[in-house]
């Protein structure tokens, strides 16, 4: 073989690997993208049929949460109401709190119709026992959540709208088909009286501080 024949096969052997890497390197761009785009989708628009809460038109079942002396049902929830899903440990949950508190520190009114669920989703309701026992129930947090992270969350909640923490698949939870965190949905009653998702994933606007 001609050095100049081989030198033409070495350039075409070289163009040959080069193609195959850059076809390697544009799928495995490509394959990333579809994930971060995945990942920063809103919970409930999820592809594939996988939900991050209940869609809207989806009756909402009955349910009973909160401590035993103060309960939340299905029934306290009125046309409009807004039922906001947190988790502490949750980085976006953590970052959306103290606008979502500024949000309803000066409007009670509009507070009356929020219930916000602060979700321990490091384990379930069949781990974790009675939740409102925690005298009798083993410890359930598992790394990065402790009673304290939730107890601060609940706090800071609860002193501006109706609040009630459970673990994961609790009452509400269920009866929201939770999955994603932070989540929220309105409600309200269909023609037959039944308790409906009326929406998904808007949040209210915060209130934008003065400059």
């Amino acid at each position: 073989m001609s050095p100049l024949a081989a030198a033409v096969l070495a350039v075409g052997a070289l163009a040959l690997v080069d193609l195959v890497l850059t076809v390697g390197v544009v799928r495995r761009l490509r394959e990333h993208s579809d994930l971060l785009r995945q990942a920063s989708a809103p919970a409930a628009a999820m592809p594939g049929g996988m939900s991050g809460i209940a869609s809207v038109g989806t009756p909402v079942p009955s349910f009973t949460a909160g401590p035993s002396d103060s309960p939340v049902t299905d029934r306290d929830l009125t046309d409009g109401t807004l039922v906001a899903f947190f988790s502490p440990t949750c980085e976006p949950c953590r970052d959306k709190l103290p606008g979502f508190v500024a949000r309803y520190a000066d409007r009670p009114e509009e507070a009356r119709q929020v219930l916000a669920v602060v979700v321990n989703d490091s384990y379930s309701s069949d781990e974790a026992g009675d939740p409102y026992s925690s005298h009798e129930a083993p410890d359930p947090h598992g790394p990065g959540m402790s009673d304290e992270d939730a107890g601060s969350m609940a706090a800071a909640l609860a002193a501006v709208v109706p609040t009630v923490q459970e673990p994961f698949g609790g009452p509400v939870t269920t009866a929201l088909a939770v999955k994603a965190f932070p989540s929220c949905v309105r409600v309200g009653h269909s023609s037959d009286g039944g308790l409906v998702v009326t929406e998904v994933g808007r949040w209210p606007q915060t209130p934008v501080a003065a400059r």
